[in-house]
């Protein structure tokens, strides 16, 4: 066996640590989302209380639950290739809970912007809307942080393939009585400053935590 062959858990991979797979399966599905929201979609009433929709067409439903679907199977797909994990493996079962959870609340949160786009609310006070990329990155990271840097950034990544195009479309949905040029626009900028920076700091941070994990075995004495 060639000693300088990087294991499995190596935090020096061969090649460049970005994956590149996932980076360009979060910006195609990340640009088709916003194009496909900023269509003239029938939106859903607007609730007092409980989930704050109602009567959402049957069209938005296939629209969001549509996009929800493939994001999952190719986020699952990239995800696995690029952080070389097995079906069975608890870091890509993590990836998979954590996606599930933040799919939902992102559906639920288009459906709020969509119902919003009717409306003149004045400029949206965003609070923690930058939650729903960087927490699952960030757990996920976390979870591969002993995989090796490559592997963790890849698994942290993987989760911006479901959680990025889904918040980029909520935001489209609620431009989307804009002109096709401002709607779309302001749905790109929004989406890359409160989902695309938030994802990124996260994956920066599970680098961080993979590589002291990797100094913390290498020098167990310390």
């Amino acid at each position: 066996m060639d000693p300088a062959a990087p294991s499995a858990s190596d935090p020096r991979p061969a090649g460049p640590w970005l994956p590149r797979a996932t980076v360009v399966a979060i910006a195609v599905l990340t640009v088709v989302a916003v194009l496909v929201g900023q269509r003239d979609w029938a939106v859903p009433e607007r609730a007092q209380g409980g989930f704050q929709v109602a009567a959402v067409p049957s069209s938005l439903t296939a629209l969001v639950l549509g996009l929800t679907a493939i994001c999952l199977l190719v986020g699952a797909a990239v995800t696995a290739r690029d952080a070389a994990l097995r079906p069975r493996d608890p870091v890509l079962l993590v990836w998979l809970a954590v996606s599930l959870l933040a799919a939902a609340a992102l559906v639920w949160n288009a459906l709020v912007l969509a119902a919003d786009a009717e409306f003149e609310t004045g400029a949206v006070i965003p609070v923690l809307h930058w939650a729903f990329t960087f927490v699952p990155a960030l757990v996920t990271g976390l979870a591969a942080r002993n995989l090796g840097v490559a592997r963790a950034v890849a698994a942290a990544l993987g989760t911006g393939v479901v959680t990025l195009p889904l918040f980029g479309l909520g935001w489209s949905l609620l431009h989307s009585r804009e002109s096709p040029a401002a709607g779309t626009g302001n749905s790109l900028w929004t989406t890359a400053v409160l989902g695309l920076v938030p994802l990124a700091i996260a994956a920066a941070i599970s680098r961080s935590s993979a590589l002291s994990a990797a100094w913390k075995r290498e020098h167990p004495t310390h």
